[in-house]
C-alpha cells in the first residue's frame, strides 16, 4: 500500500524551459552543401555588410542570419543586406526549403529552427534580460546538418551563441568568431572564444575567403574504405589507396597515443574518421596520409586533434524528459528504507565541463531535502579531458544556461557574477572532479547511481561490454545506471534489468554473477608510439594483447605463471596457476601480493623488488606451503621484461613445485603467532593506503576551498582598492577646498 504522504511530498515537475530539440522532432538534413549560421547583435549589421561585400554570389553555401530584433518593430535587415550582395536575401515568414546561394534572415517575432533541410518558425523564447535565439538555432543546425554545419559569431553584447557554437563543433561542424578588435561590440565574440571551441578568429572581411577555402577542401577530402571493399571494387589503385589510408590512420592513432597517453583504438571507426575529417577541413588537407605527414612535422597539431576527439560539450538537464524520469522513478527509490547515516554516492563518467554532474547533484540534493536526509553526499565526476575538468571545477557558466535551468533552481543553486552564473559553494563541495579513463583506470565503489551519457556511443562493442561490467562492479546490488538516449546496456544485458527503455534507465541485476576482480584493462595505457620510420614500418599491426604477450613469454615453459605490470596488478593468468592463489575477503584487488597464498607473500615481495631494481631474473628459495593435509615445496621465479624504471615494463612470475627438499628450504613454521603478525602488518599497510587516499581527497577538497577563499579575498581587495581611490579623491577635494 502506497502512503499518501509520499504523493503529498513529491517534488513538482521541474520548471525548465525545454530546448528546441525537445519541442520538435528533428530530422537529418538531406542537403549536401554547407549551411552557415551567423549570429550577431549590436553592431552586427555593419559587420555583416562587410562580410557579404566580399562573398561572391555563387559560392555553393546557404546563409542564415540570426539577429537580436525587437518584436515590437518591423525589421528591414533583409533590405539592408540585399544592398551588399547579389544573392537573394529573404526574411523567413513561413517554413522554407534551404537553397544554396541564398541568404535567410530571422523575423523579429519568432525564433528559427533548422529541420530536415528546411527553416521553420518557432514561438519565441523570450527570457527576461537574456537573448537566446542564436543558441537555439545553432543547436538545431548542429543536430540536423552535422559536419556540414558552420557557425559564426559576430559583433554583439552578451554571450548568446557560445553554447550553441560548441554544439556545432561537437557534431563535426566548423566554428568561427569575429576578432574582438574588429567587432564594434566584443562581448559575444569573446564569450565564444572563451569556450575553446572556435576554429578560426578572423576579421569580418576575411571570413568569406576562409569559408570558400573550407568548402573547396571539404569537396575533395577522401576518407578510407576498408581494404576488403576496395578489393571487391576490382581496382588496383583503390586497393593501394585503401592500404595507404589504413596505414596513415594507424600512424595518426599512434602519434595521438604518444602525445596524450590515451588510446582511441576502441572508439568506433566512423567516429574517429569524422573527428579527423574536421581537422582535414581546418588544415585544408585532402586525405589521411597528408594529415599524418602534417602531424609529424607539426607536433603542436596533436593538441587540437585530441580536443576534437574528446569534444567535451554538454548542457544542464540535457534531454529534459530523461532527467524528469530519473527524478520521478529512480531517485525516490534510492532513499526508500535507507539508513540515516548511509552515504549517497554517485558517479558521472565522461562528465565533460560539469553541467551534467551539477544537474544530477541538484536532483540528489532536492531529494535529500525532501526526505529530510542528513547523510553525506559524494558525486564523482570523471573525464580524460583536463581542460573540461578544469572548467567543471570552476563551475562558472554563461547566462544562456537560463534556457536549460529553471528560475527556481537558478536562485537556489547559482549566484550571478555579471553576465555569468556560478554554482554555489555548498553544491560544488559535493562534487569531486578527477581525470579518469573508463577503459584503463579502476572504478569507484559502493555507488548508488552511475550516469554515463553519450560516451558508450563512441566505443566499439567490446569496449562497451568492459565499461558496463565495470559499472556493475562499482554499483551496489540495488544501484541504478543512467545512459544516454542513443545508448543501451545490451552489450552486458545479464548484468542489468531494464527500468525505463525510452529514457535508458537500468537497475543492477542482483542475481547476476559479478566477478570479485575487475576485468583486465583493454590497452597499454602507457605505451609510447614509436616515431622513427623503421619502427613505423614494423608497426603494421596493432599492439598484441596481454594474453598474446603472456603466451609468447611462456611458449617454452610449462610452469604455472602470472603476468603483472609495474604496480604488481595481474594482467593475465595461466590455466593452472590457481593452486598458488588465494582470494581473500574484503575489498577485491588486482594486486598479485593480495591474492597469492600467505606463505609465499614475503619471499615474492622481496623477489619482485630485486628483479625490478636489477632487471634480472630472480629465484626464491623453496617455500613450504600447505595443500590439504600435506606440504608442498614451491620455488618462485621472477622474470623482468622491459627497461628498469619504465612504467610500461612487465614481469612474469612463475611457480614451480620442487620434488626434493634442499638444505636451504624455507620450512613452514606452523606458528599461528607468526602468521598473525604478518597479517596484522599487511592490514596496517592497507589501512595506511586507505588513509593516504582519504588524505589526498581531503587535500583536494581543501585546495578547492582555498581557491574559493582566494577569489573572495581578491574581490575584497578590489573593494578596498576602490575605497582607497575614493578616499584619495575625497582628500584631494578637501585640499582643494582648503
Amino acid at each position: 500500500m502506497v502512503s499518501i504522504d509520499r504523493f503529498i511530498r513529491m517534488p513538482h515537475p521541474p520548471e525548465v524551459p525545454s530546448s528546441p530539440e525537445d519541442r520538435i522532432e528533428l530530422l537529418k538534413s538531406p542537403l549536401d552543401f554547407p549551411v552557415v549560421g551567423i549570429g550577431a547583435s549590436a553592431g552586427g549589421l555593419e559587420a555583416l555588410l562587410r562580410f557579404f561585400e566580399q562573398m561572391p554570389p555563387v559560392n555553393g553555401m546557404a546563409f542564415v542570419i540570426i539577429l537580436h530584433l525587437s518584436p515590437e518593430h518591423e525589421s528591414n535587415a533583409s533590405e539592408i543586406l540585399q544592398r551588399a550582395t547579389d544573392m537573394p536575401v529573404n526574411q523567413v515568414v513561413e517554413r522554407v526549403a534551404v537553397q544554396a546561394n541564398h541568404v535567410y534572415v530571422i523575423p523579429p517575432t519568432h525564433d528559427l529552427a533548422m529541420n530536415d533541410g528546411h527553416l521553420q518558425l518557432r514561438e519565441p523564447t523570450r527570457i527576461r534580460g537574456l537573448h537566446v535565439a542564436i543558441d537555439l538555432f545553432f543547436r538545431t543546425l548542429a543536430a540536423v546538418h552535422e559536419e556540414r554545419a558552420i557557425a559564426i559569431i559576430m559583433s554583439g553584447t552578451g554571450a548568446d551563441g557560445a553554447a550553441g557554437l560548441s554544439r556545432v563543433k561537437e557534431q563535426g561542424g566548423v566554428t568561427l568568431a569575429q576578432a574582438p578588435e574588429d567587432a564594434q561590440h566584443d562581448g559575444m565574440p569573446k564569450a565564444a572564444i572563451a569556450t575553446g571551441m572556435v576554429d578560426f578568429v578572423l576579421n569580418a572581411v576575411d571570413m568569406p575567403k576562409c569559408l570558400l577555402d573550407l568548402w573547396a577542401n571539404a569537396s575533395r577530402i577522401t576518407l578510407p574504405n576498408d581494404v576488403d571493399s576496395a578489393m571487391k571494387a576490382a581496382a588496383v589503385e583503390n586497393v593501394e589507396a585503401a592500404k595507404l589510408a589504413e596505414e596513415a590512420l594507424r600512424d595518426i592513432m599512434g602519434l595521438l597515443r604518444s602525445y596524450s597517453r590515451n588510446d582511441f583504438r576502441h572508439y568506433k571507426r566512423a567516429t574517429v574518421l569524422r573527428r579527423i575529417e574536421r581537422r582535414l577541413q581546418v588544415r585544408a588537407l585532402p586525405d589521411l596520409p597528408a594529415y599524418r605527414d602534417y602531424l609529424r612535422t607539426h607536433p603542436e597539431e596533436a593538441k587540437p586533434l585530441l580536443q576534437d576527439m574528446l569534444i567535451s560539450v554538454t548542457n544542464f538537464f540535457r534531454d529534459q524528459e530523461a532527467f524528469q524520469a530519473l527524478e520521478r522513478d529512480v531517485l525516490p527509490a534510492l532513499f526508500r528504507n535507507r539508513q540515516p547515516d548511509e552515504p549517497i554516492r554517485a558517479w558521472v563518467a565522461g562528465c565533460a565541463t560539469g553541467e551534467e554532474v551539477y544537474s544530477v547533484t541538484m536532483l540528489l540534493k532536492e531529494q535529500m531535502d525532501l526526505h529530510n536526509c542528513a547523510a553525506d553526499l559524494q558525486v564523482f565526476a570523471t573525464d580524460i579531458d583536463e581542460r573540461a575538468i578544469s572548467l567543471g571545477r570552476n563551475a562558472l557558466y554563461p547566462a544562456s544556461i537560463r534556457t536549460d535551468v529553471s528560475p527556481g533552481r537558478l536562485r537556489q543553486f547559482f549566484t550571478q557574477e555579471q553576465d555569468q552564473f556560478r554554482v554555489v559553494k555548498h553544491l560544488r563541495e559535493k562534487v569531486l572532479f578527477a581525470n579518469h579513463n573508463v577503459l584503463r583506470d579502476p572504478p569507484f565503489s559502493r555507488l548508488d547511481l552511475v550516469c554515463c551519457r553519450n560516451l558508450l556511443i563512441y566505443l566499439d562493442r567490446a569496449a562497451q561490454s568492459r565499461v558496463l561490467e565495470m559499472f556493475r562492479f562499482a554499483l551496489k546490488p540495488k544501484g541504478y545506471l543512467f545512459l544516454g538516449s542513443s545508448e543501451s546496456a545490451d552489450a552486458a544485458s545479464n548484468l542489468f534489468t531494464l527500468v525505463d527503455k525510452k529514457h535508458r534507465l537500468y537497475k543492477a541485476n542482483e542475481n547476476a554473477y559479478v566477478p570479485r576482480h575487475l576485468p583486465i584493462a583493454m590497452d597499454f595505457s602507457r605505451e609510447r608510439a614509436p616515431l622513427s620510420r623503421q619502427t613505423q614500418m614494423r608497426r603494421g599491426v596493432s599492439a598484441p594483447s596481454f594474453a598474446e604477450l603472456h603466451r609468447k613469454f611462456i611458449d617454452q615453459m610449462v610452469s604455472p605463471s602470472v603476468l603483472i605490470d609495474s604496480m604488481h596488478n595481474v594482467l593475465h593468468l595461466s590455466e593452472n596457476v590457481g593452486n598458488f592463489m588465494l582470494f581473500g575477503s574484503g575489498t577485491p584487488s588486482l594486486n598479485l601480493l593480495d591474492n597469492v597464498q600467505l606463505e609465499l607473500r614475503t619471499e615474492l615481495r622481496t623477489a619482485l623488488f630485486q628483479s625490478t631494481q636489477s632487471g634480472k631474473t630472480v629465484k626464491t628459495r623453496p617455500i613450504a606451503i600447505r595443500r590439504g593435509d600435506s606440504q608442498v615445496l614451491v620455488q618462485i621465479t621472477v622474470m623482468f621484461y622491459g627497461e628498469v624504471g619504465n612504467d610500461a615494463a612487465l614481469t612474469l612470475v612463475m611457480f614451480d613445485e620442487v620434488l626434493e627438499k634442499p638444505r636451504d628450504v624455507l620450512l613452514e613454521t606452523g606458528d599461528p603467532t607468526h602468521h598473525a603478525l604478518i597479517s596484522q602488518l599487511e592490514d596496517e599497510i592497507k589501512q595506511l593506503k586507505v588513509d593516504l587516499q582519504e588524505t589526498i581527497e581531503q587535500t583536494e577538497t581543501s585546495t578547492e576551498e582555498l581557491k574559493a577563499s582566494n577569489e573572495e579575498l581578491q574581490a575584497i581587495n578590489e573593494e578596498l582598492r576602490s575605497a582607497t581611490e575614493e578616499l584619495e579623491t575625497s582628500k584631494e577635494e578637501l585640499q582643494s577646498i582648503n
